[in-house]
């Protein structure tokens, strides 16, 4: 089994001064775009967004006229708090009192659910960033990251719910821009396959579908194409194309069930078995197998092509599957428990699928992913995983972790009914200090089969890595 204590430390990007001397250097990455977030944010405060209903001016209105309006704007919790609120209970103290009761009453029952279910409690900021695959979703200055499957696109979802698209030596000053009060909380991103111009943004109000265009940009609000919600108004937290781009998975932590969305005809098919509720979704490279993980130790692998069947699994005591990953010829899935620091893998070969039997398959450990130390000052990497990402090449695997700063690099090499795993190197910041926020790999393109790493630091920069 793999360990970090073979790693060996590989000289960071930006150490040596001359591009020729960079081992990982290639002239293409001259011509990628040189993004920081932190400083488009800092010179661009959009998290103070300014929107067309905030320039009317407030007029004196009755309570029961601005309980209906709250009702209308921000639903039923916003109302029910603006009828308990010091104004209304100065100017009706009857609805007031009745608003108090209809709260503690909605409080008994919440309480009666949430200890029978305990699943349901409701979905905040902090619950969310939980389940993210992105380290201190909460906090960090990009939130996702997402690469146009066929042209060179890198969409960057920021803090400010604002998405930048950045292409070849394009600048925050050119990015076109995807903005809009109905885009908060963005957990998730992914371009349609086939597509050239259509991105999905999965945020707190459901799907927000955009048609890029090089005339957006910062400073306008525009509206998505169109916007799917969630049948129970749940933010959405994870989704994933099919490989024709005819259908788009979604998860939500507050539900049991997986959507799965016809976009062109806006038809939409729940998934549905008892159980925890969704977190996290991989479909694979070749379109067989949807893996969905819940916020609870089960996870389940659906066939796509039998009926929606499914298989259920479950992982260790305590946990829940924080990061999953797919080979790019689909055979294999490696997962990470969050209650241990082990990469898993789960084998899919055509013979053992065809049979019902459960006990063909067996979810073998490949790799220790326990913290230790790299070199003589003691710094420390491994520990709970963060994220996994497979290169297109299917010869690099690339980990993050929770609570250490350095990226952990892995050798693989798939066969048939295999798959070999050894330590490589590990990756590091600028800065001791500085962790990887969000990883991803570019696809494979045309003028480019390079295997190149995107990583999302902590300081808001955006580095590319390219493999050999």
């Amino acid at each position: 089994m793999a360990a970090l204590s073979n790693l060996k430390q590989c000289p960071p990007f930006s150490t040596l001064p001359d591009l020729a001397l960079r081992h990982n250097h290639i002239p293409e990455l001259e011509r990628y775009p040189q993004i920081n977030l932190n400083s488009e944010l800092l010179a661009n405060p959009a998290g103070q967004r300014f929107y067309g209903g905030q320039s009317f001016v407030s007029v004196n209105e009755g309570v029961l006229k601005r309980i209906t309006r709250t009702f209308f704007d921000g639903g039923f919790w916003e109302s029910l708090e603006e009828a308990r609120s010091p104004k209304s209970r100065e100017q009706a103290p009857l609805i007031a009192q009745a608003g108090d009761l209809i709260a503690r009453l909605l409080g008994l029952a919440t309480g009666l659910r949430l200890r029978i279910l305990p699943h349901t409690q409701e979905l905040s900021a902090e619950r969310i960033a939980q389940f993210a695959e992105t380290r201190d979703w909460l906090n960090s200055d990009v939130r996702y990251l997402a690469w146009n499957l066929h042209l060179f696109s890198l969409a960057v979802a920021g803090v400010d719910d604002v998405v930048r698209i950045y292409k070849k030596s394009s600048s925050a000053t050119t990015a076109t821009v995807l903005k809009s009060p109905s885009q908060t909380q963005i957990t998730c991103m992914s371009w349609r396959p086939l597509c050239a111009a259509e991105i999905v943004i999965g945020c707190r109000q459901g799907l927000c579908f955009w048609e890029v265009e090089n005339t957006l940009h910062l400073g306008r609000t525009n509206a998505p194409s169109k916007i799917f919600k969630h049948p129970n108004n749940l933010p959405i937290t994870s989704m994933q194309w099919n490989r024709d781009g005819t259908q788009l998975a979604t998860a939500s932590i507050g539900d049991r069930s997986i959507i799965i969305w016809q976009p062109d005809n806006g038809m939409m098919q729940p998934l549905k078995r008892l159980g925890p509720p969704g977190s996290l979704l991989k479909w694979s490279p070749d379109n067989d197998w949807l893996f969905a993980a819940t916020v609870d130790r089960v996870f389940r692998v659906w066939n796509c092509h039998q009926q929606w069947t499914t298989e259920r699994w479950v992982c260790g005591p305590g946990g829940y599957i924080q990061t999953a990953c797919w080979s790019p010829c689909g055979r294999f899935l490696l997962f990470v428990s969050s209650a241990e620091p082990i990469l898993y893998r789960l084998q899919f070969v055509q013979q053992s699928l065809l049979s019902s039997s459960a006990d063909e398959k067996e979810i073998l450990p490949i790799a220790d992913l326990n913290a230790c130390s790299i070199d003589t000052n003691r710094t420390l990497i491994g520990g709970p995983a963060q994220q996994l990402a497979w290169d297109p090449h299917g010869n690099y695997l690339v980990v993050t972790f929770k609570s250490t700063n350095c990226i952990a690099v892995f050798r693989t090499f798939i066969q048939k009914f295999d798959l070999q795993i050894s330590a490589a190197y590990y990756l590091s910041g600028e800065t001791a200090a500085e962790h990887p926020s969000f990883i991803c790999f570019q696809p494979l393109y045309k003028d480019n089969d390079r295997s190149v790493l995107t990583i999302a630091w902590s300081s808001g920069r955006i580095q590319y890595y390219a493999f050999d």
